[in-house]
């Protein structure tokens, strides 16, 4: 066994020289190949076996990853490894060690290739138990999503079949890749360690996400959701997203199902530093109060029992086993290093067991974990570009925004804070209400701007809730924004209490000017609006001048070419997939988002092609004819989008 100079001090004490000796022994008696290593990579300790295999620092590093699998065993106590050798295919643990003040990690491998398969087979087994349960949502949101489209028949609007199209869609979309993974891990070509990297990632968005699959449900069970964001601003952080997604999706899920008649659901962020100040982190807790009445004291024991907390009750369950949800719920929050706390609701919230144990209403579910803060992707707006307070038509106003599109609520964003207004963005109604609860918004508030086409309620709905809701009185101008105007469009949204619909695309200065007429005050003279630019059917027109400029204007140049470029990639990326993977259940909705982006972003050619191909997927006819045509029109965008630089 070989021992680097680099092994943990024990000068502060001798406390911890018995564990370091234990650890020493235990690697050197092992047969597995075993070792201890810093995060860095450097190996303190290592047994024969380990040697042979010369796992040294820089194998380490490239074959494991070695800093990745360090994160995930710190947060989580110990993580699968599962790595290549040449032919050699090994399966292990990381175990995360605290080593007088220090980090230690210990690897531990197979001894042979049969222990190997047995490791391997057992993790592919729990996987494929723990993405076959995550499946059950999405496929019952695609089912209530079908069963409320074929029940109202013709009898639904354009806007509400639209909405539809759309939850059947992201619902698919997430199916698939719960089906993509299972099939990944029985081909053998995806391992335990293989669907769980570490990435940056949108945590309010995601938070989102689910709450929008879940809607359907939801609503098929006749129960309210209602959601806040504390703070309202996307919190961006890097972590294991999947585990995230599991955790979230069956809390919450569970609660729609099982939670009686109104489910709410906070999510709260704050920075935490490190010591160091070096390794910033973000305290994440997910709180979601249902009105079910309570947990019984056996269920309350089984959950406690999965997550290994059943020293918090004072009798534990005598029978049964946790059910696949609580396991799959256990895993995750071990991975992710969370807590969980369960306690009852009281119909009065200052109310304590002592004195209300028979005024239980429901339950609150509070996790609470730790995840790396990561960069925001791409941010548009910039406060060092925003006009002047004095000139910005917008300054002293405060708007709530309704858009579920990231990018197109990025944008509108920008927009309106560029010209000084305050903004609450939302991603979706039941998101907005609960802006509307809260006296410092609703006193303030100005105007409200709302898509149109928003996940679980549309926005006629969410514009007649506000009108006639006792919990959000709020009688100012709502302004909606659609992609399609139509008589009958425009009617309704009147009728819902909308004063302006305006249609998409629309130019930041028609924009400010509609929300000034909406507000009463008068605007500076400005050009007369044209009508909102149509896509151009001459590929030979490769930008559109009108959005190109305004997005110069707004973001710069450096800004406009990376927001252009963020566009062009995706529709790239939808030609790749098609190309390689031919049609399936989500291109049309691949091809939908990535012509919206490059009307956005003033992409002609790109957008007409992407719209040929969306007619001819919608038409069932092949693709291979358009495929040419945007392979054209990429690869001359570009060049003309390098040329802005």
């Amino acid at each position: 066994m070989t021992t680097e100079p680099s092994l943990p001090s024990t000068h502060s004490g001798v406390a911890t020289r018995p564990i370091i000796q234990t650890i020493a022994r235990m690697i050197a008696t092992d047969r597995r190949p075993s070792l201890l290593a810093s995060e860095s990579g450097k190996v303190l300790l290592a047994n024969t076996p380990a040697q042979r295999l010369k796992l040294d620092q820089d194998r380490l590093r490239k074959a494991l990853d070695w800093p990745m699998l360090c994160k995930q065993a710190h947060r989580a106590g110990s993580t699968a490894a599962s790595f290549s050798l040449g032919s050699m295919e090994l399966e292990g643990e990381v175990v995360h060690l605290s080593l007088d003040g220090r980090d230690g990690y210990l690897l531990r491998l197979a001894e042979n290739d049969h222990e190997a398969s047995w490791l391997r087979n057992r993790s592919r087994a729990a996987m494929l138990m723990r993405v076959a349960h995550d499946l059950r949502t999405p496929i019952q949101s695609l089912l209530a999503t079908a069963e409320k489209v074929l029940d109202e028949g013709e009898q639904s609007t354009a806007a509400e079949k639209e909405q539809a199209r759309q939850q059947l869609r992201q619902s698919s979309e997430l199916a698939l890749d719960h089906i993509s993974n299972v099939l990944g891990v029985i081909r053998g070509d995806k391992s335990l360690a293989g669907i769980r990297p570490d990435e940056t990632f949108n945590i309010t968005e995601e938070l989102r996400s689910l709450v929008m699959m879940i809607g359907p449900i939801a609503r098929q069970r006749k129960v309210a959701l209602k959601l806040w964001l504390d703070p309202h601003e996307d919190t961006w952080v890097h972590g294991p997203v999947r585990f995230v997604r599991a955790l979230f999706q069956n809390i919450i899920d569970n609660s729609a199902k099982y939670g009686g008649t109104e489910v709410e659901i906070g999510l709260t962020c704050r920075p935490l530093s490190s010591p160091d100040e070096q390794d910033e982190s973000v305290k994440i807790t997910l709180t979601v109060k249902d009105l079910g009445g309570g947990l019984p004291p056996e269920q309350k024991a089984r959950l406690f029992e999965a997550l290994d907390q059943s020293g918090k009750l004072k009798e534990r369950a005598t029978s049964g086993h946790p059910s696949a949800g609580l396991n799959v719920l256990a895993h995750a929050l071990h991975q992710l290093g969370g807590k969980l706390d369960l306690s009852d609701r009281y119909a009065q919230s200052d109310k304590t067991r002592s004195d209300a144990s028979n005024d239980v209403i429901g339950t609150v579910i509070t996790v609470t974990l730790n995840l790396q803060k990561g960069e925001r992707i791409s941010p548009l707006y910039d406060p060092e570009r925003a006009l002047p307070l004095q000139d910005a038509p917008l300054s002293g106003r405060s708007i709530i925004l309704v858009e579920d599109s990231p990018s197109s609520r990025d944008w509108l964003t920008h927009i309106l804070r560029n010209a000084g207004a305050q903004v609450w963005a939302a991603g979706n109604g039941i998101e907005a209400l609960s802006l509307l609860i809260r006296p410092e918004i609703r006193d303030r508030l100005d105007l409200i701007l709302t898509d149109m086409t928003l996940p679980y309620m549309s926005g006629l709905e969410f514009a007649e809730r506000v009108r006639q809701s006792e919990q959000t009185p709020w009688t100012g101008p709502i302004v909606a924004l659609t992609a399609h105007v139509a008589d009958e469009v425009v009617s309704a949204c009147h009728a819902a209490g909308i004063v302006e619909v305006l249609e998409k695309p629309i130019r930041p200065s028609h924009l400010r000017s509609a929300i000034l007429a909406a507000l009463n005050t008068p605007s500076a003279p400005a050009e007369p609006a044209p009508a909102p630019q149509k896509p151009v059917s001459n590929k030979d027109d490769l930008l559109n001048d009108y959005i190109v400029s305004d997005l110069l204007s707004q973001l710069g140049a450096d800004g406009a070419v990376s927001f252009m470029r963020r566009a062009l990639d995706e529709a790239a990326g939808v030609l790749s997939r098609v190309r390689e993977e031919g049609s399936g259940v989500d291109t049309g909705r691949m091809l939908h988002a990535a012509t919206g982006a490059c009307t956005l972003t003033g992409l002609s050619a790109v957008e007409t092609c992407l719209r040929d191909m969306e007619h001819a997927f919608n038409n069932g006819r092949s693709l291979e004819a358009c495929q040419s045509h945007l392979e054209n029109a990429l690869l001359e965008t570009r060049k003309a989008i390098e040329a802005l630089t």
